[in-house]
């Protein structure tokens, strides 16, 4: 049996798709260690994993992050730069932690260089685990494009110091390497090929598994949902759940907005605030209920429609359950998925610009009116369904193990 590695970002969008993946390949008997944050190591150990900690650079001051909502010109380098600080930080915590039981695959995130710079060290296989769409020259897609420029003078300093990095750690990799998708590295994406833009036009080294969706109990046991007790809707009428995930939702004054454009709507509101406190967006109107933290799987099942930042997760979630989405994407590859729902008429998304009080009732409204919604949702919601799912993704790790003893690959 294998030992396998997941070393995903710190987020929950990026977590919770993974850890049906570490069910599974546990279940048939694998190894697995799972390096994460304090934040997610009841998860990764109730999932089956033996958890290797460290601390992330990547938190949220109090108060939250200023959010930089449209795509600039700076936000590549910014991003490289993030990156660059949290390998520095973990990469030497991780090395210590595994001594000398090297795993023998490496399940990376392009979110987290620290995956794949241990695998170039250790030279062994990595997989990427993808919660974002993908492309096969570069991670970025579309407005994400925007970002990057050759001619940022930041860019020769930061690559620079990537190298001697990559260097450092002993890994053989260069910055356009790390930098790049990995022409022919494995791939497990978490939703389904429908979803993904010219999906037909990626070969079989990319695996389209599906959400991977698992119920955690962990989230329920620290809701504020009648603490602990599942969600039920307080009434009949439609359900409009509002959400913009826990990276980029300390956003009382976006929140509130959304409160305001359905107070008046014949709908019950529901805030799926991430960890903001309740108390921050003011008093409530009598058909809006806003909870500190509040599992989505809980109210899925009950929604009509699902206002949100256009995360992967909580989009394959609603789209699961046959949910519309009104997107308000807060990151450029938030807004790639927002596009994406858009062109294949399962939801709208609406640009910085467009998230006023007005445009986000007109559009749940019309989500909630449109004929032509349903059956898009039944399609894509079939696609879903018909995903292999976790025993797929696990039939990847295994393939990447094949030939590989004791964590070296053999000649």
């Amino acid at each position: 049996m294998a030992h396998v590695a997941f070393c995903i970002a710190p987020f929950t969008g990026h977590v919770n798709p993974s850890l049906a993946v570490v069910s599974e390949l546990t279940r048939r008997g694998h190894r697995v260690s799972y390096a994460t944050t304090a934040e997610f190591s009841a998860r990764a150990r109730a999932a089956g994993g033996h958890v290797a900690a460290y601390e992330t650079t990547t938190l949220m001051p109090p108060g939250g992050r200023t959010v930089r909502r449209d795509p600039g010109h700076g936000d590549f380098a910014r991003a490289c730069r993030g990156q660059l600080r949290e390998l520095e930080a973990v990469a030497p915590v991780l090395i210590a932690a595994f001594g000398d039981d090297v795993p023998d695959v490496v399940v990376c995130d392009p979110m987290n260089w620290v995956g794949l710079v241990l695998a170039a060290r250790w030279q062994v296989p990595p997989i990427n685990s993808v919660t974002s769409m993908i492309s096969d020259v570069r991670w970025s897609l579309g407005p994400v494009a925007t970002s990057f420029r050759l001619d940022d003078p930041v860019l020769p300093l930061l690559l620079a110091a990537v190298s001697a990095a990559l260097a450092r750690y002993r890994t053989g990799l260069t910055a356009d390497q790390l930098l790049g998708a990995g022409s022919g590295t494995p791939v497990v994406a978490y939703y389904p090929r429908a979803f993904q833009s010219r999906g037909d036009q990626f070969g079989p080294h990319v695996r389209f598994v599906g959400p991977c969706l698992r119920y955690r109990p962990d989230a329920v046991s620290r809701g504020s949902a009648g603490h602990g007790r599942p969600w039920r809707p307080p009434g009949d009428g439609p359900v409009v759940l509002v959400s913009l995930g826990t990276v980029v939702n300390r956003q009382p004054e976006l929140f509130r907005r959304c409160i305001d454009a359905f107070a008046e709507l014949d709908c019950q509101v529901v805030a799926a605030l991430g960890g903001l406190d309740a108390t921050d967006l003011g008093s409530l109107p009598a058909n809006v209920q806003a909870h500190t933290y509040l599992p989505l799987v809980q109210v899925m099942p009950y929604a009509d429609v699902l206002v949100g930042h256009g995360g992967m997760t909580s989009t394959m979630e609603a789209l699961s359950h046959g949910v519309p989405v009104a997107a308000m994407p807060q990151m450029p590859e938030q807004r790639i998925n927002a596009d994406r729902l858009a062109e294949l008429g399962l939801g709208v998304c609406l640009e910085v610009a467009q998230q006023t009080e007005e445009a986000l009732r007109a559009s749940v409204a019309e989500l909630m009116q449109d004929v032509n919604v349903g059956p898009r949702l039944d399609w894509m919601r079939a696609e879903i369904e018909r995903a292999p799912g976790a025993p797929a993704a696990a039939e990847v790790i295994e393939n990447a193990t094949q030939g590989c003893h004791n964590g070296r690959q053999l000649a």
